[in-house]
Formats: structure tokens, sequence, C-alpha cells
């Protein structure tokens, strides 16, 4: 009940989620290893969207929009320099099957500073069309920071829907039509993966193992952390806390990385 009555803060969120996701990377990479359960695979599926969420509330709040995002350009280039260099030393972007190189992971299969740095200019490019501001230009790099994001990056078709309908339901304050939208989104994303495995997507899997796999339905999850969002940032403020995920995430990546081409 408590936590109910004092709900979320922006920092708590960010908390919640940076510990989940790297529960999922470690399951990801190291999961079969260490025999985890498939269920595990569920965990992590709210990260992205809470990232989503807190980047909207972000730049309603943020004083210096371009500032923002250059720390996320910033963080994506350093993350990518660190991919490139562990393709490199591993080989782990050449298919072992075909022996050809696949591009995709060499620049690396997880960047959500580049997801979040297309969010923004996407939300920004809409936000100036709806205010009649720049329209030619912000129509532009709508639809560019659009197609990158739902065809080539991390999170894509999946998260981009969530993206717009926070962006929409932040900025006219419709927070509960807002998470009922996310919610359908999720569903819909339930049936998808039903259809599929009735459609034979797999004949050795059964429907839990498949839906361990096609499990971005389980973004609804962060539908209930939005709703105990109290709208506060929380934590103390310093830059330290402030950069603390800059730092964190691609730290995170490459130990695992080293973790599975080594140990």
């Amino acid at each position: 009940m408590n936590l109910v009555k004092k709900g979320l803060t922006g920092y708590q969120l960010k908390v919640l989620a940076m510990f989940f996701m790297l529960v999922d990377h470690v399951n990801t990479y190291l999961g079969a290893q260490m025999h985890w359960p498939l269920w595990v695979n569920f965990l992590g599926r709210f990260v992205a969207p809470t990232f989503s969420f807190l980047l909207v509330e972000g730049y309603f709040h943020t004083r210096n929009k371009r500032k923002y995002l250059n720390r996320l350009l910033l963080g994506a280039a350093v993350v990518g320099v660190g991919n490139i260099i562990y393709n490199l030393l591993t080989k782990d972007y050449i298919n072992p099957i075909t022996h050809q190189p696949n591009y995709y992971l060499f620049l690396g299969p997880h960047n959500i500073f580049l997801t979040l740095a297309m969010q923004l200019i996407m939300m920004w490019s809409l936000d100036n069309i709806l205010k009649k501001h720049k329209r030619p230009l912000s129509s532009v790099t709508f639809v560019l920071s659009s197609l990158l994001m739902f065809l080539f990056l991390e999170g894509g078709m999946y998260l981009y829907p969530l993206a717009l309908i926070f962006f929409i339901g932040r900025k006219y304050g419709k927070k509960n039509p807002m998470l009922l939208a996310t919610a359908i989104w999720c569903l819909l994303l339930l049936l998808k993966a039903w259809m599929n495995y009735s459609n034979g997507a797999t004949a050795s899997a059964s429907l839990y193992e498949y839906l361990s796999y096609d499990s971005e339905f389980m973004m609804i999850a962060v539908v209930p952390l939005i709703w105990l969002y109290n709208g506060k940032r929380g934590g103390n403020g310093s830059k330290a806390e402030k950069y603390f995920f800059y730092y964190f995430y691609p730290i995170h990546l490459w130990i695992i990385y080293l973790i599975k081409a080594f140990v």
C-alpha cells in the first residue's frame, strides 16, 4: 500500500530497469550454461519500454534537447566502437555455418543509446510538426528517424509504436489512454506469437518454449510501472547519478561479452 501511495520516481524506475537489463543480458549470453529456466526470458522485456518512457519524460523536462541528444549519440558511438573492437578480437560476427560476415552483428546487437537517440529525434520532429515549426525539415527527420528505429535498431518494430504512444500520451496529458494503448499493443503481440505458433512456426517446441522466445508481448509489464510513476525525478541530482547509466550500459555488456568469449 505504501508503494501505491508514494509511487515510483524516475530514478527508481531507471534503477529497476537497469537491474533487469543486467539479468536479461546475462541470461541471453550465459543463461544456457548456467541452466537458467526459460521464464527468465520474460523478465527483461519491460526494460526497453521503461527507458523509452523515461526518455519521453526527459524530453519534456530538459532545458537543452540538443545537449540531451548529443549525450545519447556520444554514448551510441562509444558502444559502437566497443562492439567493433570486441568483434575484431573474437570474430563473433562471422556466421559459423556460412562463414560469411554479419555486419549487423559486427556493429553489435545491443546499442540502446542509438535507439533512444533516434526516438528523441523522432518525437522532437513530430513535436515541431504539431507546433507547425520547421515543418518541411522536421517531416524529413521524422521519416528518417522512424525508418531507422522501426527497421534497423534495437527494439525495432516492437518498441516504435510504444514510443509514439508514450509521446502522444505525455504531450496531451492522457495517461490512462496511454496505458490502455500500451496494453492493447502488447496483447496484439501476444496474439501474433500465438498465431505463429499455431501455424507451425516450430514443430519441436511447446507453446511455453515458443512464447519464451517470441516474448515481446511481455512488454506489458511496463504498464503497472508507468501507472506507479509519480512524476518526480528522484535521486539526489548529482552528476555521478545522472551519468551512471551512460557508463553502466557499455561496461556491463563488454564484461558479459568477454566472459562468454573466454571463460
